[in-house]
């Protein structure tokens, strides 16, 4: 029965927890994709930035948004809890049809990212028929 005591006080440990974290982690950001009837709007929430230092390309149907967020320096300190996501981040999204690529639009506000890519005209879609022989005769 020795064995199952409650330890006294004096016999009581401290045991301390350390959250590590590299540098040069990533993340990804919390991302919404829209549909509207004549756009897909797309919000990435990243706070923190510099429109400067967020990179948007559109290939094909494919819309990728990249940068990297600083963990701001606060000199020797202890983090209790770690949850802002810092170091580079990168955000794919396939979207579900072509869209017009004259008409794309990327704003930052209040830490949200917000891109509009306005869905193709149906006259950007072509459909060619095939013919066959026995059709000319």
């Amino acid at each position: 029965m020795e064995n199952n005591r409650i330890p006294a006080a004096r016999d009581r440990r401290v045991i301390q927890r350390y959250m590590v974290w590299w540098p040069n982690s990533t993340f990804v950001p919390p991302t919404d994709v829209l549909e509207l009837s004549d756009r897909f709007v797309v919000r990435v929430e990243i706070a923190g930035m510099r429109a400067a230092d967020i990179n948007v390309s559109l290939i094909g149907r494919e819309l990728s948004i990249s940068g990297s967020r600083e963990r701001p320096a606060i000199g020797t300190t202890a983090y209790h809890q770690v949850e802002i996501g810092c170091g580079d981040f990168r955000v794919e999204v396939q979207l579900p049809q072509p869209v017009s690529r004259n008409s794309v639009s990327a704003s930052y506000r209040d830490g949200l990212l917000v891109v509009e890519l306005s869905k193709a005209a149906d006259g950007q879609h072509v459909i060619i028929p095939v013919n066959s022989e026995d059709d000319e005769a």
